[in-house]
């Protein structure tokens, strides 16, 4: 289900999908990426969560049966969503699990996973991981669950995956950015790359993606 709501409170939400519906209309999707039940990397919450891959055309490992864009990235971005221009702050929710053949043991990971908020004063980074984990907690950012890379329940088809993680991101803006901010819509963006090699690919399952706004 998708709510997008206007703000009349201190604590309003503008989105809350669940992806139970099976229907992504509104979201803009690139790549190998659908709507899916579960499968051998766990349950979603309900019915459905979203998976995504940065197979190449070569590769037969595909989560939804499809290409990413130039064998390298997957995207999901929500549809836009408005703000008042009281806001001053944002919390964004999500859960993920994070799949891959890419070697663990660096800490040179070379498959990330980026979740933006697109403002129309430009991008704001909220959270990334790669194949070699998530990136630490702030004083904004906390990552709850097993982020240690273990053999996947997928093998041979992924060689290893995290827990199922909750991920939230809450941050106060200042001006003169909140000014801009507010001034058009915002969104968020998920983008799973493929970088340096297209030999090894990476997945991620994402439910549950909540954003609210405060005054």
């Amino acid at each position: 289900m998708l709510l997008a709501l206007p703000l009349f409170s201190d604590d309003s939400l503008l989105l809350n999908a669940t992806f139970d519906d099976a229907d992504l209309t509104g979201w803009k999707t690139a790549g190998d990426l659908c709507v899916a039940p579960s499968f051998c990397a766990g349950e979603p919450q309900g019915k459905y969560w979203v998976a995504f891959s940065t197979n190449n055309e070569q590769d037969p490992i595909t989560m939804c049966g499809s290409n990413s864009v130039g064998g390298v990235e997957s995207v999901l971005r929500t549809p836009y969503l408005a703000l008042r221009s009281n806001v001053s702050r944002i919390r964004v929710d999500f859960k993920l699990k994070f799949l891959t053949n890419e070697n663990t043991a660096t800490d040179l990971g070379n498959d990330t996973f980026i979740v933006r908020l697109l403002t129309v004063d430009g991008p704001v980074i909220l959270a990334a991981f790669d194949d070699s984990g998530a990136a630490p907690d702030s004083r904004n950012f906390t990552v709850r669950g097993d982020t240690a890379f273990r053999e996947s329940r997928c093998t041979p088809t992924w060689k290893y995956e995290t827990g199922l993680l909750q991920v939230s991101y809450y941050r106060s803006f200042r001006e003169p950015f909140r000014s801009k901010m507010t001034s058009g819509p915002v969104a968020v963006e998920f983008v799973l790359s493929n970088h340096f090699d297209k030999d090894f690919d990476s997945a991620v399952v994402l439910d549950d993606v909540q954003v609210r706004a405060y005054r």
